[in-house]
């Protein structure tokens, strides 16, 4: 009985010397990433997100030694009593991760990508545009129906597209007046979803694909550096923008990519930017 007990306890302070030392060495690891990242010259918010891990590193591990004691605790009065209790618990987020969303250039540029509201006049060739949707058939999808397309809007017709909206709102301008909304970037890529009949691929399924292939265009772009904006509104769908479109009537308007360069206003500020994502426990659960 006694030897069993002694065999606890040594169990317990190896476990306790162990997380200490998982401890220390997530601190300088962390501590390793910082530095080589700022070396690098890239300052931005998840360089500064792990420089504070470490004061948090060390909460963490006390919270867990807490949480693990509460259990055993727990356990001992279970097996004592030889009662069953069923809780629903929530993910487990105590195996260390293996990801490293700095180091990783696809990662890095999903944690960093931001929408330009207002970018510069120079844009992506057609060509460019065409390796660019080429990255993106990967998209997730059923069956690869392929349920979407782009227009390519450029020079006038942007002006015609400003025509369109200003029909379907119901706006007469004075002679020489222009709809500028559509002038905010010099190309435009138009999302259509195009679903087809399937009979194991329902249309709304096929929209999400349409939309999967949307967010790729955007990170894709983004990771070639240049910014873009994704806008749609009330009037996307409307008689007169979906006729300017060539839209068939199971089709559906899923807004425009504003795209060009990125503003050195932009770059300085990003470089410096503290905003930090949101925290993504929020989207995570078990049944």
């Amino acid at each position: 009985m006694g030897g069993h007990k002694k065999d606890k306890c040594k169990k317990s302070k190896h476990k306790d010397r162990k997380r200490s030392q998982d401890a220390g060495d997530a601190c300088e690891v962390t501590k390793d990433r910082v530095r080589a990242h700022f070396l690098d010259g890239n300052t931005g918010p998840w360089a500064k997100n792990l420089a504070a891990q470490d004061a948090q590193t060390a909460r963490s591990v006390q919270s867990e030694n807490n949480a693990d004691l509460a259990e055993d605790a727990a356990a001992s009065a279970s097996d004592r009593t030889g009662a069953v209790t069923s809780t629903r618990r929530g993910p487990d987020y105590s195996a260390p991760s293996s990801i490293d969303i700095v180091a990783d250039p696809v990662l890095h540029a999903l944690s960093t990508r931001r929408s330009i509201s207002k970018v510069d006049p120079e844009t992506p060739n057609d060509s460019d545009l065409l390796e660019i949707i080429r990255s993106i058939s990967s998209v997730a999808d059923h069956k690869s129906l392929r349920p979407w397309r782009f227009l390519i809007i450029r020079g006038n017709d942007r002006y015609r597209l400003g025509d369109a909206l200003d029909e379907a709102a119901g706006v007469v301008r004075k002679p020489g007046e222009t709809n500028t909304k559509p002038l905010r970037a010099e190309l435009l890529l138009a999302l259509v979803s195009s679903p087809v009949d399937h009979d194991k691929v329902p249309e709304w399924e096929q929209h999400a694909t349409a939309a999967g292939a949307g967010h790729l265009l955007e990170l894709a772009l983004w990771q070639a550096g240049w910014g873009v904006m994704w806008r749609s509104g009330t009037l996307t769908n409307t008689e007169s923008v979906r006729r300017l479109h060539r839209l068939d009537d199971h089709e559906l308007l899923m807004g425009w990519f504003y795209i060009g360069a990125v503003p050195e206003r932009y770059r300085q500020r990003l470089t410096t930017s503290t905003r930090p994502l949101p925290k993504p426990e929020q989207f995570l659960d078990t049944l």
